[in-house]
């Protein structure tokens, strides 16, 4: 193969797309790149899953944890080219992927809702605004973590007593008991991968009418939507991307939250698997780059 290799670092994965469409996946233990041996080892990590015979001339990274001035971005990137023997390396945080494969390049506001929360505003002439992209500990706001917490929360405080009756707490015996969840949730590596991994049963409870459900997902939409008009900085199309949004009913909340604030809802573009596809793009078109700067390595 001799075109573009695609991959998607997130905050409890990583996936691999060559130009022959096959997704390769496995769960990632590292997601902050805050040292040179963290670094050393996701290139080697991404390297070893590369499917064998894969040559690619150019790579594309969405990168989940890219910190504006961090130099792991482009240490990164030279570490992946001499692993993969490719001619160039374009490191990008993972919102500039998620923006080219939803919007496209042009002006306009996407936000992610996955593990985690990035929104980004792009618009001719102008730096792009992103907002959130503080991992779990300080927000991700509105992304599958905030809500699996949340929902475990409840969960457990129905379960105690503390707090009102939710069918969550139903959901919830899918993973032991109350200890057991306990102990998960502490172990779990990537840390928030199993607390996140509650979030579709709160959605589902919520679709499903109970009401404690609904009330986390309806304030996690309402979060989200203040994160897309904090980043938003022009006219152009909203787009939502994640896992997230493949529950029609979170999409729904999602929409009437923007509605609540004045941004358009009739404009809104829905790509729930749109970061590998953005990763090839800023692989392939160098003429794009220029309005993600400060938000992409490079390595040629």
């Amino acid at each position: 193969m001799n075109g573009a290799l695609a991959i998607d670092i997130g905050q409890t994965g990583l996936r691999v797309r060559g130009d022959e469409g096959e997704v390769v996946g496995f769960s990632l233990g590292v997601t902050a790149l805050t040292s040179e041996e963290h670094v050393r080892s996701l290139a080697q990590r991404i390297a070893a899953h590369v499917p064998e015979g894969t040559r690619a001339e150019h790579v594309g990274v969405g990168l989940s944890g890219f910190v504006d001035g961090s130099d792991a971005p482009h240490a990164l990137a030279a570490h992946l080219k001499e692993a993969l023997g490719a001619r160039s390396v374009v490191v990008a945080a993972d919102a500039v992927t998620a923006f080219l494969g939803t919007v496209g390049a042009r002006p306009g506001t996407v936000v992610i809702c996955g593990t985690g929360v990035a929104a980004l505003g792009i618009d001719t002439g102008a730096s792009p605004r992103r907002i959130d992209a503080r991992g779990y500990l300080l927000g991700d706001v509105g992304g599958g973590f905030w809500i699996g917490q949340r929902g475990l929360q409840a969960a457990l405080d129905a379960l105690e007593g503390r707090g009102e009756p939710t069918a969550l707490a139903g959901h919830s015996e899918r993973l032991g008991t109350p200890s057991d969840i306990y102990l998960q949730a502490m172990g779990s590596v990537p840390p928030p991968k199993f607390v996140a991994e509650f979030a579709p049963d709160v959605i589902r409870a919520a679709a499903e009418g109970d009401s404690v459900a609904h009330d986390i997902v309806r304030a996690a939409a309402s979060e989200l939507a203040q994160s897309i008009r904090a980043a938003r900085i022009s006219d152009g199309p909203i787009g939502l991307t994640g896992g997230l949004v493949r529950a029609p009913l979170f999409v729904e909340e999602v929409r009437a939250a923007l509605g609540h604030i004045g941004l358009p809802v009739d404009d809104v573009l829905v790509r729930a698997d749109a970061a590998l596809e953005g990763a090839r793009v800023i692989a392939e078109d160098a003429s794009i780059r220029p309005a993600f700067a400060g938000l992409i390595a490079v390595k040629e």
